[in-house]
């Protein structure tokens, strides 16, 4: 039998995420630049299998997006992030980006009376069955992001998150490298409860194999929607 892939994984915390992606921003502002020269701007001597995946790892918090064929960009999220408007708006970004990563969602709904202990994590990422190998990663990726959007005040383990979006940042494509082979694993956020509505706030609803969504937009929402569809079939073609 074909085992299927759950979604992929980024291999750090948010904060240094931020900082690498934050490198690339003071070099190439929001310029599209080649992904070599990404990977420079960050350490490396080029492109290579370990400059894919932090580069992938920028994308999975939708720090950095593509910008064409080998070619990438900085995001509007990470600029709100280090230069935000308010403290508010840096807050929100900071959330947006920390829970972007796909599988960052279905752990927190998993634990929704608050952060979980590595251990028990660990157990839960077992029992999906992750390979071995992805277990401390992701682990160790999730609970530092918390730790670090904790002490942003972004976000409150175990709060009632009214705003929370079950899909990752929809102008990211799911990036090819850090797949994690699970037999049963089946990311089915709970019903959210819907906030007054917001202009271009996308709210999508994931419950099984269909989605809910509810929107308030405009022509810019409207090509919001569409890459969040686009989204959201390949997230439950999982």
């Amino acid at each position: 039998m074909t085992q299927k892939q759950s979604p992929a994984y980024p291999n750090f915390s948010l904060e240094k995420a931020i900082d690498l992606a934050r490198q690339i921003f003071e070099k190439d502002r929001k310029n599209p630049i080649d992904r070599d020269v990404a990977a420079r701007h960050i350490g490396y001597g080029g492109t290579s299998g370990a400059a894919d995946k932090t580069l992938a790892t920028l994308a999975h918090y939708g720090l950095v997006e593509r910008a064409g064929k080998g070619q990438l960009r900085v995001t509007q999220t990470l600029v709100d992030i280090i230069f935000p408007d308010s403290e508010h708006d840096k807050r929100a970004a900071l959330k947006e980006a920390g829970f972007s990563p796909s599988v960052f969602n279905v752990i927190r709904s998993r634990f929704s009376d608050g952060t979980p202990s590595e251990a028990a994590l660990r157990g839960w990422l077992v029992r999906e069955n992750f390979l071995d190998r992805a277990i401390g990663p992701v682990a160790k990726a999730y609970l530092d992001t918390v730790r670090y959007l904790e002490q942003s005040k972004a976000f409150e383990s175990g709060s009632d998150d009214s705003d929370f979006d079950a899909s990752p940042d929809e102008s990211i494509t799911r990036p090819e490298t850090n797949q994690v082979h699970s037999t049963n694993f089946h990311p089915t956020p709970p019903a959210i409860a819907a906030p007054a509505m917001e202009l271009n706030i996308i709210n999508a609803e994931i419950s099984g194999d269909t989605v809910k969504v509810t929107a308030l937009l405009d022509r810019e929402g409207l090509e919001k929607l569409e890459k969040k569809i686009a989204f959201l079939k390949d997230f439950l073609s999982v």
